[in-house]
Order: C-alpha cells, then sequence, then structure tokens
C-alpha cells in the first residue's frame, strides 16, 4: 500500500513540477538517459552520461563503454564482471578476483551506482554483502556504460560514478540465436574447482515490435592458489533470467526489460583465523563445515523497467518511467576459527525499491547557436531490514543487524547547454528532499539493539554542475568541470538500536569534484586523459561502536570525517594494422582520510586507491577466422606510508605484473575458444589484499584458470 501511495503523491508532486505534462528520457535518483555515439568499429552505441540525449562530444565528464566483444575478452579469461570491467575502465578499484562482493567496487575512490538497464541495485541504504554486479548472468549483457566520477545529474547514491549493466536486445528482423557454454577449472588441483556456465537466448526486431529473452545456468566452483592451497571462496549455483520487449506506438515507443536471479550457495573455503594481527603472515585458508541451514542459503534479486517515450509531446522529447528492484538474502553461514571453531550465524535480508523518473527536453535555435534545455523529477522509495533469525525455530528474530525502515527521495533538477561554434557551455542544479521511517515490522523491544519505531529526521540537499567543452578541430576536444555527489550508504547503521528515530539525520555525505580532460578520435586511434581532484567534508565511512569495547562482536556505526582524493587516468586504442589492435589502460590515484586521534590526514590504502596500474593488451588476427589475444596487468608498489601509519596497521604493498592469453577459431556462426588467466601461475597477493591493513584478507589470490568454451549467434 505504501508504494501505492508513494506514487501517488509522486504524481502530484510531477503535475506541480512540469506543468507541460511533458515527460523527456528518464533516468532515476542515479539512474541513466542514452545518447548517440558513434564507436571505434564505427556502429551506433549508446552511453549513460546524461539526462538530455546529449552527444558525447558535448559531455565534459569522462565516460567509457565496454562493448560486448571487449567484455566477452575479458569474461573468457575471468567471468568476474568486475574483473572484467577493472581491466576496460580507467579509474575503478582494484578487485579481488575471487571476490563475489562489489563492497570494495569504487571509481576515483568513492563509492559507484551499479545499476542492470538503468536500475539501480546498489544497498544504498546499508553496505553488506554487495552482491548487485552478480545478479545477473555477465553473458548476457551487451555492454556495459560507465560515468566516470560523481556527477550532480543523478543525485545521492553516485559520488564515484555510474556502471550500468545493460542487457541484450534484438536487432535484426531474423529470429537471432544466442549460445554460450564455457567451463573454466584451476590448473593446480582442478578438482572442485569447475565453474561452468550455460546461456541461451533468443529475439528478433519485427519492426514495430522486438523482444529479446534469455536464461543462464551457472555451476560456480571453488579457487586454489597457484600452489594449490585454498584461496577463500564459495562455491554456488545459479539460475538467470532477463528479457526486453518494445512496442512503437505511432511516434511513441513503450519498452519493459527485466531480470531475475536465484543463486544457492555451496561449499566454503574460509580463514582459519591463526594469523598473527600486525604481521605480513599469508592467511591459511580451509574448507569449513557447511552450516547446519546451508540448503536455506540463497540470493535472490529482480529487477523491472517500464518506460514510455514520446518525442514530439507538447514540443518536447517525453518519457516517463517506472522502475522496481527487489533483493532477498538468506544468510547461513559458518564463521570458522581454529580458536573457537565453527562459529554459525544467520539472518535475513531484504531490499526493495520503487521509483518513478522524469525528465522532459527542448532545443531552441539561437541565431548560429543551440540551447537545449532539461527538466523534470525523480521519486523513489527504498525500503531495507536485515534481522539476525533462529533458522531451527521457523526464523524466529533474535536481534538486528538493521531494523525495517524505508527512505523516500524526491527530487526535481534542471539542466542547460549552450552550444556556440565549436564552445559548449552546461550547468544546472538538482534539489532533492528525504523522509523516512523505522517500521513496525518486526520490532520487538526486549532484543538486543531494537530500534523505535518512528520517523526519521527530514532533510535536503542541492547539488549543482557546471561544465564546458571546445573543440580543438575535428579529432580533439578539451573538457573541464565541476560537479557535486553525494552519499547515504550508512543510514541502516545509524538507525540500529535507535531509541529516537527523529533524532537520525539522513543528510546525505557530499563532495566536490574538479575534472580536466582531453579526448580525441583520429580514425585509428582513440585516446582520453582525465585528471580529477574531489574532496569532501564529511565523507561515509563506518567505525566500530565504541559502546561495544571489549565485547566478541562489536558492529559498525557511521562516521563522516573530511576525505579527499587525486588521480590521473588515460585510454586509448590503436588499429595499428588491418588486423592488430592495441589498447592499453592507466590508472594512477592517491587520497587521504584526515583522522581525528592523531590530527593528521592518512593516506588510503590500494583498497581504495589504486597507486598504479597498466593494462596493456594485443589482438592480432593472421588469418580471419583466427583471433590471437594477449594482455598484461601491472599493478605498482604502494610506498607513501609514514612509520606513525603503518603503526596502526597500514601497510605497504608490492608490485605485481599478471598475464593472460587467449585463442578463437571462427567456424561460421560459432566461436571456439580457450583462454588462461595469471598465465604464468604466479603466487601472489592482491594489491588490494596487501595494503588493506586488515591482514585477515591477506590470503593469497587465485593460480592460473584455464577456460574452453564455445560461443554462437545465429
Amino acid at each position: 500500500m505504501k508504494h501505492f501511495l508513494a506514487l501517488g503523491t509522486a504524481f502530484s508532486a510531477l503535475a506541480i513540477l512540469l506543468p507541460t505534462t511533458a515527460f523527456a528520457q528518464a533516468t532515476d535518483e542515479t539512474a541513466v538517459e542514452t545518447v548517440q555515439l558513434d564507436s571505434v568499429q564505427g556502429e551506433t552505441i549508446l552511453v549513460t552520461a546524461t539526462r538530455s540525449g546529449t552527444e558525447l562530444e558535448n559531455l565534459p565528464v569522462s565516460v567509457s563503454v565496454v562493448t560486448e566483444e571487449e567484455l566477452q575478452e575479458q569474461l573468457r579469461q575471468n567471468r568476474s564482471i568486475l574483473s572484467a570491467l577493472e581491466f576496460t575502465v580507467p579509474g575503478l578499484s582494484i578487485q579481488q578476483p575471487e571476490s563475489r562482493s562489489s563492497c570494495g567496487s569504487q571509481i576515483r575512490g568513492r563509492n559507484a551506482s551499479f545499476q542492470i538497464n538503468g536500475v539501480p541495485v546498489n544497498e544504498d541504504l546499508r553496505q553488506g554483502s554487495c552482491t548487485a554486479p552478480f545478479a545477473i548472468t555477465p553473458f548476457s549483457i551487451e555492454r556495459v556504460e560507465v560515468v566516470r566520477g560523481g556527477t550532480a545529474l543523478y543525485g545521492a547514491g553516485a559520488p564515484g560514478g555510474i556502471i550500468n549493466l545493460i542487457t541484450r536486445r534484438a536487432s535484426s528482423r531474423d529470429l537471432e540465436i544466442d549460445i554460450t557454454a564455457q567451463t573454466s577449472f584451476n590448473t593446480e588441483v582442478s578438482s572442485g574447482t569447475f565453474t561452468t556456465d550455460l546461456f541461451v537466448g533468443a529475439g528478433q526486431d519485427l519492426g514495430a515490435f522486438d523482444y529479446y529473452i534469455g536464461g543462464g545456468y551457472t555451476d560456480g566452483g571453488l579457487s586454489r592458489s597457484a600452489n594449490g592451497l585454498p584461496v577463500q571462496s564459495s562455491a554456488f549455483e545459479a539460475i538467470d533470467l532477463v528479457g526486453s520487449a518494445g512496442i512503437e506506438i505511432g511516434v511513441a515507443t513503450l519498452r519493459f526489460t527485466g531480470t531475475y536471479h536465484d543463486e544457492d550457495k555451496g561449499a566454503e573455503f574460509y580463514p582459519d583465523g591463526t594469523f598473527l594481527p600486525g604481521s605480513e603472515e599469508v592467511v591459511k585458508v580451509v574448507e569449513v563445515d557447511g552450516h547446519p541451514q546451508l540448503n536455506e542459503a540463497t540470493d535472490r534479486s529482480a529487477t523491472a523497467a517500464l518506460s514510455f517515450n514520446h518525442p514530439e509531446l507538447l514540443a518536447h522529447d517525453v518519457t516517463l518511467s517506472l522502475f522496481y528492484q527487489q533483493q532477498e538474502i538468506i544468510q547461513r553461514d559458518n564463521f570458522f576459527s581454529d580458536e573457537f571453531g565453527n562459529d554459525l550465524f544467520a539472518s535475513n535480508r531484504e531490499n526493495s525499491r520503487f521509483g518513478v523518473r522524469s525528465t522532459l527536453v527542448r532545443s531552441y535555435d539561437i541565431g548560429a547557436s543551440k540551447l537545449k534545455t532539461s527538466y523534470g523529477a525523480d521519486y523513489t522509495s527504498n525500503d531495507f531490514y536485515r534481522f539476525i533469525v533462529d533458522p531451527a525455530g521457523e526464523d524466529t528474530v533474535t536481534g538486528y543487524i538493521t531494523p525495517a525502515f524505508y527512505l523516500v527521495t524526491l527530487a526535481p533538477f534542471a539542466q542547460a547547454e549552450f552550444t556556440a561554434g565549436s564552445f559548449t557551455l552546461t550547468g544546472g542544479v538538482r534539489h532533492e528532499w528525504y523522509s523516512g521511517a523505522i517500521e513496525e515490522d518486526g520490532f520487538d523491544p526486549s532484543l538486543p539493539r531494537a530500534a523505535t519505531p518512528g520517523n526519521f529526521a527530514d532533510s535536503e540537499l542541492t547539488l549543482w554542475n557546471l561544465g564546458a567543452i571546445f573543440q580543438f578541430n575535428d579529432v580533439m576536444q578539451v573538457y573541464t568541470s565541476f560537479s557535486q555527489g553525494a552519499e547515504l550508504s550508512q543510514l541502516s547503521r545509524a538507525a540500529r538500536g535507535a531509541s529516537d528515530p527523529g533524532a537520525i539525520s539522513n543528510e546525505p555525505a557530499t563532495s566536490d569534484q574538479y575534472e580536466l580532460g582531453l579526448r580525441g578520435d583520429t580514425g585509428p586511434l582513440t585516446f582520453g586523459l582525465a585528471a580529477y581532484y574531489s574532496e569532501s567534508d564529511s565523507s561515509s565511512q563506518i567505525q566500530p561502536d565504541p559502546t561495544c569495547a571489549g565485547q566478541t562482536f562489536c558492529p559498525l556505526i557511521p562516521l563522516r570525517i573530511p576525505e579527499r582524493t587525486w588521480g590521473l587516468e588515460a585510454q586509448a586504442q590503436w588499429t595499428a594494422l588491418d588486423n592488430l589492435q592495441l589498447t592499453g589502460v592507466f590508472t594512477l590515484q592517491r587520497g587521504e582520510v584526515f583522522d581525528d586521534a592523531a590530527s593528521e590526514w592518512i593516506n588510503f590504502s590500494t583498497d581504495r586507491a589504486v597507486p598504479l596500474r597498466i593494462t596493456v593488451r594485443a589482438d592480432w588476427q593472421p588469418i580471419e577466422a583466427l583471433d590471437l589475444g594477449f594482455q598484461v596487468n601491472h599493478y605498482g608498489a604502494s610506498s607513501y606510508f609514514t612509520p606513525t601509519q603503518e603503526s596502526i596497521g597500514l601497510a605497504e604493498s608490492d608490485a605485481v605484473t599478471l598475464a593472460s592469453a587467449n585463442i578463437s577459431y571462427e567456424l561460421g556462426p560459432i566461436t571456439v575458444y580457450a583462454t588462461a588467466d595469471n598465465l604464468f601461475d604466479e603466487v601472489y597477493v592482491n594489491p588490494a589484499a596487501q595494503a588493506d591493513g586488515f591482514d585477515f584478507f591477506n590470503y593469497e589470490a587465485p593460480g592460473r584458470r584455464v577456460t574452453l568454451g564455445v560461443r554462437g549467434r545465429f
């Protein structure tokens, strides 16, 4: 009922804000708009970067588009979507290859908003399992669009940028059928490490109507290091469904997209807890007993979006969109330690989100110049809870990690873009209102950390952006911008155990970003270079609750402290010969957070900022049907911690260089392939784990993994 009332409220607000009743191309509080862009291959693609349908060359922001071909090359080496993006998108944080969590995924040192077909899937109100990027089979993804850096266009939830996973749509009047079948395994000890993926999809574009449906199955195995030892990981089994359908009604278009993911957890490798805190000792990992109710453990998530677009309604390009997202995680874990043995833990979690999005766009000719305006409003309602339960007692609630609560956001915005000759100026403002409450659902005052039901304190926020682009010539341009971002990721930690909900502030942590970039496309060579600086007076962090000092389990609570980051990014793609393509990605980041206790700025570790990462890739086609690829990924060493900082657990990281290779052969519409990740089977600790400052995560990374597969499109 709350969602239906919220929908009525949203439409009422839109009626006031948009007197023309026109709605243009849409997004949500962190969602996306699409614009046309000519890719390196000369095809037309879409970019998640604007609210107004503006061409890429008129956007003063850094944007990366990972095409289906580029993504498949990376997935054949490592099916992790995060690792695939790390090696194709500058600015993304270092990913731990064995992890299926995005909690450490950031762009330019700040949290990124993950989306599926424009529907936000982050756990914005509390970082927990962070499985959003894995709530879809990666073999159904047509492209990934990444906005790098905080942007005021999308509101709270995207301080670091946006990563939008876009699924396949039909592109031909003939029936298209996609198939992918691949399996991979560690080569040192292959038993139990096999991960097998199957995907089948079909679609057709009939002109006024198009559709695409697909299904995937994954049997995920465990990981081992180059010397055959267990690496922290979990086996799993998952089923995925994707769908898209669109129909043209005159000049208008109605489109639906949806995804469904159902994952069951299996056996687990877990650290045994015998490491020495403060040492550089590599943690021993063992296979632990499964939770007695492990068969109940699951991660289910679904997304759905319905949009209506009319390009000529009352002189505006008009879209009204609705979206819904839901995730249910039933956690049944064993946090094993050698000293205490099995440490069984169970929780039930649900996160759902409903939204209405709108934008209206209109263009004006002013002599030889052009002005484009866009304005509208976004509405979202986000519900979240996480209860500790006794699974043997029919999931009886025994405590609270997060009480049941919701947050409502309403945000009008306005944006303008003025182009005169080679110069384009953009700017805009977005204002957000926040309200919410702790709910009665599951409330029991006799249980630990129960939160008293009631309304949060209302809050509001204004975000600004300004940018300029200058076109030097037909192939090169320079751009600069100022933009504000915001995040609300720790609200649920503040709600836990709250006796006075009205005292809880849901005001987002804001940040200011300044950027200067250069980009160009000469045909054979496409390149981009960007430098940025970002600062926040009150970034969203977490800390142990000081009231539970000395207890075995000490919850984390919000912490707001000053923070600043800066860095340099570059990427290039060069068609050196008709059959040889070279690509490169460069990232260099630094960051600091202010420590009140030490009264000094503390450097980020490499789990937050990339000291140096260089990816170089060569793809060669010696004959028409044969493709050979070789990729080198280099992580530079960090060396910037003071003795005082090292004394509190911060650690320098060693340099790591890894190589991978692939070979594929086309047999008509079918491609068969073989790849090897960590080609030389190096024993190493991932740089993010080396310098995390918590030895608990200092374990060896996976050894060489070989993949064999077949992919076809008929």
